[in-house]
Formats: structure tokens, C-alpha cells, sequence
């Protein structure tokens, strides 16, 4: 497809462009209970395309930009329509000028994995024995569940001279658990990791079991005012995902945030809990602007070492282009996961919606389950909302030395934040 594309955009005169091929071989297979109802295969293909425009503006030289993308079954007379009109698009876009990535050639990186050393059909089954593991309860159980194994093979070829490719492989899914009595409630969760991560996803099966059985018997929740919380798992992952955001050159770039390299991030006050470690770990051995990916220090306790992100950005702020980075890896704390949960306050297991604004550091959060420590029972409960300041709580945040391991971090399982305002029932 490449050279189709490739003879388009010679035929618009356009010089200066990118192409992102990518080939996704995938086997899905979905379950219900424990018997197997689907297995699929699937092929696709599609190159995601940017053309570039040159120009000048009172003075003022811009590079313009414009992104489709193709599929095989796209005749020629289609990609030369979008040529044209991707072209004409990027006139209109004023972007300042700046350089695109220099020219690299590499041969086919085989991104190195347990899934790669093994048959899709090898994979599936271990994953699948994981899952279903600590499925043992008539009344609290696994009622369907759904996995994807992927291959992707990615090219990168640009109007500068870079040329690469790679090939990965991934596997994800979901599952919902249901608890029948005493009272009927479901819990939905996914996964998703790069290596063959069976132990995790057992254990994050018994967890979403416990909740699920644990929902069903939870009282109202009876905190009104501040309170000490954990946060496990991906609730963990959102609010941390604040320091990856902080190493970001579009925020910086934008004025969203104003760290220089050097500054502390993790706030101006004393900090009494566990410092910040962060390493930018590459997900692909290519930025999608072509650019080389490494591994990098992010922060290094609570101070800013490396800006990362995508390549207009980054030239922009006159710094290194080292690509942008969707994966990171922060040092463990000291304090057990195990002594979080015997501290007074709340463990929240389940959030109907939890989000993590980054820009003006506040999470928040609908709790679906928690446990409610008093300080002499832990009973579960459900109900009412957390709402916090990362600037409140970061001089005094405390990370698990128990740790997870997804396709976006390699980091603390849990996290200890103190005075959170929680609005009960």
C-alpha cells in the first residue's frame, strides 16, 4: 500500500510527508462462564498518513499539517482524493516552522517477549488458566470474559529518509464477575499487558471477585469530611499518570504548566512521604515521528530531568527530540501494601468513574466499593465521592513496595494519600 500512497503523493506534488504502516494480526477468543463461545482471527491493515505544506504568512514561515488515513480496499482514484484534500487542509494550519526528524534507516526489530517466544495458541491458554484460576464460587463468578492476542508489524517511512519498522506483540481483554446473592451486582475490568503476565491477572482476578462479592453485602458509606484513602491499581496508575504528564513538552509548551528542567515537581513544600523516581520507558523502539526511543530518567526525587513529547513540541522548546512516551516506570516506596490497609481511613477498591485532571491537579472520583476503616473493624462500603488536590497531598504521598506491571507502567501497586475530602451518603 505504501507505494501506492507513495505515487499519489508525487502526482500532488507533495514533498514532505509521513506514513505510518501498520499490520495487525489479532486471535480473540470470548468466553461465557467458563466455556468457550467465539474464537476469531482477524487480519488488518492501515497506514495512517501526514502531508506537510510549506508557506510563508506575513513573514512568519509555517509548516501545516493534515492526516488521513488508507485502507487496502481504497482504489487509487480514492488516496489521490485524499491527497488533494489533506494538501489543501494543511494551507490552512499555522504552525511555525520547525525541522522534522533526520533521516534513519533500520532493519526489522523483533520487540523481544514471552509472547513472542511462544504460539498464540500457547499464550491464550496460560492466560486463560490464569483467569479463570480463582474462579471457584457457585455464587461469585466469572459470568464472561473476552482476550486478544496481538501481532502488530509497524513501518515508518518519511520524506526525510527515515525508514523502520518493528514488530510487537500484546495481550489484553476483559472480564465481568458477578455476585448473584445477597444482593445481584456485576464488576466490569480489563487488562493489558506485553508479556505473559499470568500471576498478575489472577491475582487481579481474586481482587475483582473479593469486590464483587464484597459489593453486595456494603453498607452506606458513613465518611463525611477529610480522610486518609489507598488507591490500587489503575486508580493508583490515573493520579501518578499527573508526574508523566509533568515531563510532557505540549503542557509546558501550552503554558499549562511552567517546570524547567532542574525544578521540583512534586511540590515546594517539605516532602515527609516518598520522593518521586520516574523513568520514560519506550513502548516501541520508534516515535511515530521516526525518532529513535531510549530510555530515559523522567524525574529523579521530584525533580524534573527530561522533557518528552511529540517532535513539533519539543522544537518549539528548543530540546532534545527524544520522542513522546506512553509508558514509565517509578521506584517503589517503603511502606507495605498490606500496612496501607490497616491504616484508619478508606481502601477504595472500585470507583464508578475516577478521573485525573492534570492540568489542574485535581482527581475525583464516585465510590462504587471501599473498605472503611474505624480504627477497630473494617466493614465494606459504597456510596459517595472522593475529591482531592495532588498539590494538598504529594509533599506527603506514600508508595507500596508491591508493584504492577502494565503496557503503560511498571510501578507502585497502591498508593497512601492523607486528608482527602470524601462526601459520604
Amino acid at each position: 500500500m505504501i507505494d501506492r500512497i507513495l505515487k499519489a503523493l508525487k502526482n500532488n506534488n507533495v514533498s514532505i510527508y509521513r506514513l505510518r504502516d501498520t499490520v495487525t494480526e489479532s486471535t480473540e477468543v470470548f468466553f461465557v462462564k467458563k466455556k468457550l463461545d467465539t474464537r476469531r482471527i482477524a487480519n488488518t491493515e492501515t497506514v495512517s498518513v501526514t502531508v506537510y505544506k510549506e508557506f510563508e504568512k506575513d513573514g512568519v514561515k509555517y509548516l501545516g499539517d493534515a492526516n488521513f488515513s488508507v485502507e487496502p480496499s481504497m482504489s487509487e482514484e480514492m488516496i489521490d482524493s485524499k491527497v488533494k484534500k489533506a494538501f489543501m487542509s494543511a494551507g490552512f494550519v499555522t504552525n511555525k516552522a520547525y525541522a522534522l526528524a533526520d533521516k534513519v534507516v533500520s532493519d526489522t526489530i523483533h520487540v523481544k517477549s514471552s509472547l513472542s517466544e511462544m504460539t498464540s495458541e500457547g499464550a491464550l491458554e496460560k492466560m486463560v488458566e490464569a483467569l479463570y484460576r480463582n474462579d471457584t464460587d457457585d455464587n461469585t463468578f466469572i459470568n464472561s470474559a473476552e482476550f486478544f492476542l496481538t501481532k502488530r508489524t509497524v513501518r515508518i517511512v518519511t520524506s526525510k529518509g527515515v525508514d523502520v519498522s518493528w514488530v510487537k506483540f500484546g495481550i489484553g481483554g476483559e472480564y465481568v464477575c458477578q455476585c448473584k446473592t445477597p444482593e445481584d451486582v456485576e464488576t466490569y475490568a480489563d487488562f493489558d499487558y506485553d508479556d505473559l503476565e499470568c500471576e498478575q491477572l489472577a491475582e487481579k482476578v481474586k481482587e475483582t471477585l473479593a469486590m464483587t462479592r464484597d459489593r453486595s453485602i456494603a453498607k452506606a458509606n458513613p465518611v463525611n469530611g477529610k480522610c486518609d484513602i489507598v488507591l490500587p491499581n489503575q486508580y493508583a496508575r490515573e493520579v501518578l499518570n499527573y508526574y508523566i504528564d509533568q515531563t510532557d513538552a505540549f503542557y509546558n509548551f501550552a503554558g499549562y504548566f511552567e517546570n524547567k528542567i532542574g525544578d521540583l515537581v512534586q511540590g515546594k513544600d517539605e516532602i515527609s512521604g516518598d520522593r518521586i523516581t520516574l523513568d520514560l520507558l519506550p513502548d516501541e523502539p520508534f516515535s511515530p515521528d521516526g525518532i529513535k526511543m531510549e530510555e530515559l530518567p523522567g524525574i529523579e526525587n521530584g525533580v524534573l530531568k527530561n522533557y518528552q513529547g511529540a517532535l513539533r513540541f519539543c522544537r518549539y522548546l528548543n530540546v532534545p527530540a527524544v520522542g513522546g512516551y506512553d509508558k514509565y516506570r517509578i521506584a517503589s516506596g517503603t511502606m507495605s501494601f498490606e500496612d496501607m490497609k490497616k491504616q484508619k481511613g478508606l481502601y477504595i477498591v472500585n470507583f464508578s468513574d475516577f478521573q485525573m485532571d492534570s492540568v489542574v491537579g485535581c482527581f475525583r472520583g464516585e465510590i462504587r466499593l471501599a473498605y472503611y476503616n474505624d480504627g477497630t473493624k473494617i466493614v465494606p462500603v459504597t456510596g459517595g465521592s472522593v475529591n482531592g488536590s495532588i498539590h494538598e497531598v504529594q509533599s506527603s504521598l506514600r508508595l507500596s513496595s508491591e508493584r504492577q506491571e502494565t503496557t503503560s507502567i511498571s510501578g507502585p501497586k497502591a498508593i497512601f494519600l492523607k486528608d482527602v475530602s470524601v462526601a459520604g451518603c
